[in-house]
């Protein structure tokens, strides 16, 4: 009697794999998150990375990028200031890349952050790196994200940037490097290729997208 029950439970078994094995495979899930992906929202910002420009936090960004932000202001002697938050490996959907993204701060804000920097250090050509307060790096994790400076493992072909990304609105070419940029200002996207250097992709807020390429239209005029 044992015997026979055995038998029957070793058939059942053979018989539910065999089954399985003649499912068809599940649909290969659409891979996500990649540099060309990039959506336009009615209320004209745009998502990448799963990121919405202008909305998405720096703590969120370190859920998708599965990395710690670290945290700096940047100033030159002219004034201007930023912070931003460096990511070193982030892998997404097998595309591995460096990025950096900066924060959404008021002048006046940014003014407060530099003067509370805990160290500040000199970097050349009338740069300096701020290392923020305690106080600051809390506040600067739900702080939105407004440009992200995406840099590939590997350079770009041409070819692969026009199939995926289209053709741009414009290209300009820099007048003291090999660097050509091409412009898409409807997706707040500025494609920075060159055979020298490492290809760089900056997206930004459409409605910004003026005031991330202006230093590149000053520095051709002169």
């Amino acid at each position: 009697m044992g015997k026979n029950v055995f038998l029957m439970v070793l058939v059942g078994a053979i018989f539910a794999l065999v089954f399985a094995l003649l499912l068809p495979s599940p649909p290969a899930q659409p891979a996500k998150n990649l540099p060309w992906q990039i959506e336009l929202l009615d209320d004209g910002s745009t998502k990448v990375f799963g990121l919405t420009l202008g909305k998405s936090t720096l703590r969120e960004a370190e859920q998708v990028f599965q990395e710690e932000a670290v945290i700096s202001m940047f100033a030159i002697d002219e004034g201007a200031r930023v912070v931003e938050s460096f990511f070193k490996k982030v892998t997404l959907s097998g595309l591995k890349a460096k990025i950096v993204v900066s924060l959404d701060y008021s002048q006046s804000e940014l003014e407060g952050v530099f003067d509370r920097g805990a160290r500040i250090a000199t970097m050349g050509s009338g740069q300096r790196k701020i290392t923020l307060s305690t106080e600051d790096v809390r506040d600067a994790m739900d702080r939105p994200i407004v440009t992200i400076t995406y840099l590939p493992g590997a350079n770009l072909d041409s070819k692969l940037v026009e199939k995926r990304f289209g053709e741009p609105a414009r290209k300009i070419s820099e007048k003291k490097s090999d660097m050509v940029h091409w412009l898409y200002p409807e997706k707040g996207l500025d494609i920075i290729l060159s055979d020298e250097e490492k290809d760089v992709l900056q997206y930004t807020l459409p409605d910004r997208f003026n005031q991330l390429i202006e230093p590149l239209l000053e520095q051709n005029e002169k």
